[in-house]
Formats: C-alpha cells, structure tokens, sequence
C-alpha cells in the first residue's frame, strides 16, 4: 500500500465505503473561507466547504520553512462533517471543512503551508499559506532587577533594601523588569501589572529558598511566574486563575501542593505557556471512587495554550476543556483519580502527544463530548488499572498513533467510534483479567453517545496496522448490530472491514519491563520500550510527517521506535533537555515487591528484588494517607532485599517502595 493511500484520512480503503459514495449524490465541493493559527511547535487549518454531500473531497498538505527549496508531506486534512450536537450539549454552529494540522515543528519559524483540495466531483483548488509559529517565552534583558522580601516597612528594591511585600514591588515593575523573590511567606496576590510581547513582567523566585504564596491570581498579559511555591495553607480551592481577559502569560517551574484546582484559566485567558510545573493535588488515594472534583490544570475551553514538561499527580483530570489549537506534550500525568487529558467539549485542532500517563483511575483520553474534529493523539503512554483506555461518548473525526495502551480487563467500551478515526501503529496491552479488548455496545443513554450510532466503515474511517495482546480474553472482540462475538484477530477483521494489517502480540515478550498487575495495582513509572525483535518491531504503516524517521524497514508499534532517543516526561533539567538512549541493553529499574504476611500475626515481611544495588526506602500508609513506618532495605543476597513491620490493627494498608526514581505501590489487608 502506498504512502498516500495508506494515511489519507477518510481514504476508501474498504468495499463498505465504496458502496457508500456509489449511493450518495454527487455534489462538488465549493472551497470557503480558510482559518488558521499557531501554536510553538503546530500549525492548525480549518478550511470551510460547501457541496461534497458524498464526503469524497480531499485536501494533501505539504510544508516547508519560508525560503527552503524542498516540499515536506504531512497527513492530509481530515474530512469534518461535524452536526453540531450530541443530544444535550450544542456545539456553535455546524462545521462542514477539510480540517488538520502540521505538527513538530521549530518554534518562531515562517512556514509556508500548500493545500491542494480535490473532488472526483468538481471543486479542485490549490493555495500556500504563510503562517508563523510562536516564540517560546525568554527572560527579557534590559530592564531593571528588582528585589522584594516577606516583611513589613519599606525598601528601595535592591539586593540590601528589597522592598518589602508583593504589592509594593509591582507598583515599581515595567515591562522587561524581573523580580526576584526572595524566601518566604506571603500572602494572596493579584498580578495586575501587565508587560509587553518582548517585555515580560517576571516574578522569578531569588533562589535563597521557597518563596511561598497561598493563592495567586494573574489579571494582566504577558506575566511571567517562574519558580514560585503555592502550597495550600488556608484551605483554598484554587490556587493559581487566569481571570478572564488575561493572555499570553507564562507559568514554569513552579509548584503546587494540596489545591483542589492547581493552574485554573477562564474565558479569554488564551495562548499561556505553562511548563516545567510540579503540580501535587489533594486526592489522598487515587483508587477511591467518586472524588472526581478538581483538575491539575483547568484550561476552561481557552484557545492556543501550550501545556508541556509538568508532573502532575493526586488530582482529578490531569490536563482538561482545551477549546481549539492546543498542545499538551511532555506531561507526566499519574496516579489521578479522573481522567490522564480531557478536552472535552474542545473544537479542531487539539494535539497531545508524547505524554505518560500513569495511572488513572477512570481514563487515559476522554471523548465526552467532542465539538468537531481533528483531535490528535500521538505517541503517548497509557497504563493504568481504571475503568478504560478511551471515553468514548460524542465523536468526531480524531488522529491515534503510535499510542501503547495498557490496562486490566476490557480495554474499551464503546468501540464503535474507532470508525470516526485514523488510527495506526498502536499498541493495546491487557495487562490482566480477561475482558475484551474491544467492546462495541449500543449506548443507551442519547444525552451522551455519537448519534446516530455505526456499526461499519464509512468515508471517516481508516483504521490499520494496530498490534494487540489478547492476554486470557475469550472471546476478544465483543460488536454489536448484530451481536457478534469473535476469538481470534483474524475473525475480527474479516467480518467488519478494518485492520486487515493488524498483528497479534504477547506481552511477555514485548516490553524490556512490564510488572505484572493484579486488580489493585498501581504500575510505576517507567518506559515500555521494545524488545529487539519482538512482534511489534517494524510492523506499522507509514505516517507522513510523523515517523518517517524510523530506524528500521518499517516503523515499530507503540510510543517507542526501537533505537532512538526516549522522550523526556515532567520538568527538565533547567540546563536543557537531556534525553536517555534506547541502546538495547539499557533496562528500567523497576521494583518488584512481594508482601509475605506471618501467619498468625500481623507482621509482614515485605521482599524487594530490583537489578541494581541501591537501598530500597519502604514506606507504609494508612487508607486516609498517613505515613505508618519508613524503613530502608539493604541488599543482603543478589538482587533481594527485605523489611518486615508490624501492623497496628487489623485494616487495609499501603506499601511504597522507592528505588531512585522508581517505585511501585502494593495494597495488602490485615484482618
């Protein structure tokens, strides 16, 4: 299969579609009005049509920086014949468009972008675009550095005579100045002053020690928070808002500990850049049911943000309601009670990619609802023993690539909305119990499902070249209209049309490191990269301008090609950006702990077995998160260490066992 007929989305792949456009009227496409804009690294296009009642119109794009000679390809825009709503919630308007976006690119960099629109039936027309990406955020240089300490009375604002409290060092700010924060406790604060596109307002912290706020609040465009701590002393719900009206401001490395809400924009509050964030919420056990209330980062349906290299932990959604050209990339997103991202209610042009996600208690991605395509879901890492992958409910045209998915049980319900995608080169793990690992079922709630409902491939579907592990899952498939039910892959894909190239894999010999799990587990966090040779190794399809640089005949499935640098999650070295090498025999090190009770008794001695030789820190919790014990175990034979304890009572505990930056979580129960 070529290149182009391979990744062109809505191209007639199966016989079911070609019998659709053969009973639809031909209608040619009429090209409208073209909208675009940018992010740092994506370009994202919406060109409006009208006509193609046969939804047969395409649109190739290719790419080039302004003043190079050679053209790029990139995944063509995606057909979007969006109705508006979804039984409950309304969308804007109705959206009829070739839609998509142009990814991975360099940062502050003129791009020339050609469209060719075709229609078998009529309506063909090539444009060029010049479109530029935005800047990532520098410190400015020129103005004034100046100095602000927790005390009370008055100051200059120097080094020797800081000036004392927030609001008397923003009244002596001007754009281009940075202020550095000097160790200690302040109050709540409104940055109300605002800078300029090349002239940041900054609040650096003085680097003497934590400079700590309770709540803040940003009213002005372009301030910058840089290294501030906000930790939740005074019972807040909220500890950063972006009130409404408020652009174009930067948050980075700073963090956030206890807050209901950590980072929380509102309308007009467009086109922030948040990265480097440490964000810790207020959620005590994430397996607990029922807390869903609370994000990490709360972009509240805002335009243009970029999300990137945050660790974000103990809250509800990870990243949520991104409204249209967004990106969330670099993020290590776990143990969330909620969803890892959730752009619901979002528009086109949502792109998330190279994320972790460890660790959710609900969902990785949610669907729910979506107000027209394409959203784009690339190269991320989803494990977790929640309820499933995807949330599938309103859909509309969506990228899934090269995303390595594993959970326990039923991988997916709802999977007749796959049919809206272009998926590829993903891998699907049951790590444990034996659900399928795709399950379509009629929804029967109205209020939240895609209406109407499909059953079969039409124009918005192209989905291929997926590797899946079936674990003890008996039968593997569930479809229903009919109900069907089908054992092997190969009977799968003969009855409904898709992945005629998919492959069967078997986890135990795919991943350098998969722990085992059982229903309780929480998986650490590491990278599930491929074994040389196994079954998912050069056996995915070819994506233009998304991994064209594959290292071997073909590229790999999953998050991870086979000898190419790793991707960096959470917060970077404020040096730059290290990367770990894939070199084959390089291995994560993963705890593996075994709890071992005394019969009789309420010790329990707890075994620890990892490759290297460091001391393992033990520590044990109660059901409400309080520390019970902390013990370091010692290697004494090989590669196994052990602690035992005491419990106080009968009960449920926990046990966290750290080696470096890696750890795992155990449940046991005392009775």
């Amino acid at each position: 299969m070529s290149v182009s007929s391979a990744t062109r989305a809505g191209a007639p792949l199966f016989p079911c579609i070609l019998l659709f456009f053969s009973i639809v009227a031909a209608s040619p496409a009429v090209p409208g009005s073209i909208r675009y804009y940018s992010t740092i690294k994506s370009i994202g296009i919406e060109w409006d049509i009208t006509g193609d009642t046969n939804h047969n119109a395409a649109c190739a794009v290719q790419y080039r920086k302004q003043g190079d000679a050679q053209w790029k390809d990139f995944v063509s825009l995606f057909r979007i014949d969006f109705r508006g709503w979804d039984g409950v919630d309304t969308a804007d308007r109705r959206y009829n468009m070739l839609a998509g976006s142009v990814m991975f690119l360099d940062s502050a960099t003129a791009y020339e972008i050609k469209l060719a629109l075709s229609d078998p039936d009529g309506g063909n027309k090539d444009t060029v675009l010049t479109i530029a990406t935005r800047p990532v955020p520098t410190l400015p240089s020129g103005g004034k550095t100046i100095h602000v300490a927790a005390a009370t009375g008055t100051g200059d604002g120097t080094s020797a005579n800081p000036y004392k409290g927030l609001a008397a060092a923003q009244s002596a700010a001007a754009a281009g100045d940075i202020i550095l924060v000097h160790a200690g406790h302040y109050g709540n604060f409104s940055f109300a002053k605002s800078g300029t596109a090349d002239g940041y307002i900054v609040w650096k912290a003085a680097g003497d020690g934590d400079a700590v706020l309770p709540y803040g609040r940003i009213i002005g465009h372009n301030v910058w928070l840089y290294g501030l701590k906000f930790v939740n002393s005074e019972a807040q719900t909220y500890a950063l808002v972006g009130q409404s009206g408020s652009p174009s401001n930067v948050v980075t490395r700073c963090s956030f500990t206890g807050f209901n809400y950590s980072i929380t924009m509102q309308s007009g509050s467009d086109d922030w850049y948040i990265a480097d964030n440490t964000i810790v919420g207020d959620k005590i056990d994430v397996r607990v049911l029922g807390d869903f209330g609370g994000e990490g980062i709360e972009l509240e349906h805002t335009n243009g943000q970029t999300v990137c290299y945050n660790s974000i932990s103990r809250v509800a959604d990870g990243v949520s309601y991104m409204n249209r050209n967004c990106d969330i990339f670099g993020n290590d997103i776990f143990d969330v009670v909620d969803d890892g991202v959730e752009p619901d209610y979002g528009y086109a042009n949502v792109r998330v990619w190279q994320n972790r996600i460890t660790n959710p208690r609900n969902h990785g991605f949610s669907f729910q609802p979506m107000f027209c395509g394409p959203w784009y879901f690339i190269r991320n890492q989803v494990m977790g023993v929640g309820f499933y992958m995807l949330k599938y409910r309103m859909v509309d045209r969506f990228l899934l690539a090269h995303n390595t998915f594993v959970g326990w049980n039923t991988l997916n319900i709802n999977d007749q909305n796959i049919l809206y995608a272009l998926s590829r080169n993903n891998l699907w793990i049951q790590a444990g119990g034996s659900g399928y690992i795709w399950e379509a079922m009629p929804c029967t709630d109205a209020s939240s499902c895609t209406r109407p409902e499909r059953w079969a491939p039409d124009y918005r579907t192209s989905v291929d070249y997926d590797g899946f592990d079936v674990g003890a899952s008996n039968p593997v498939f569930k479809w229903f209209d009919p109900a069907q039910r089908f054992a092997t892959l190969a009977a799968f894909t003969s009855a409904l049309g898709i992945e005629p190239h998919a492959v069967a894999v078997t986890k135990a010999d795919l991943f350098d490191s998969l722990m085992p799990l059982d229903a309780d587990s929480l998986y650490s966090r590491h990278y599930l990269t491929l074994r040389a040779g196994c079954g998912a190794v050069d056996k995915g399809d070819i994506l233009p301008g998304i991994n064209q640089d594959f290292s071997g005949l073909a590229p790999d499935l999953g998050a991870y090609e086979t000898n190419k640098p790793l991707p960096w999650y959470g917060p970077r070295p404020e040096n730059g950006n290290p990367v770990l090498l894939n070199v084959g025999s390089l291995r994560p090190v993963v705890p593996t702990v075994s709890l071992v009770p005394r019969r009789g008794t309420r010790w329990l001695d707890i075994r620890v077995h990892a490759d290297d030789k460091k001391c393992a820190i033990v520590r044990i919790y109660n059901v409400s998160g309080k520390l019970l014990g902390k013990q370091t175990a010692t290697p004494a034979r090989g590669d196994l260490r052990t602690v035992s304890w005491l419990a106080p009572s009968a009960g449920v505990f926990f046990v966290n066992v750290a080696i470096g930056e890696d750890n795992c979580v155990r449940r046991f129960i005392v009775r």
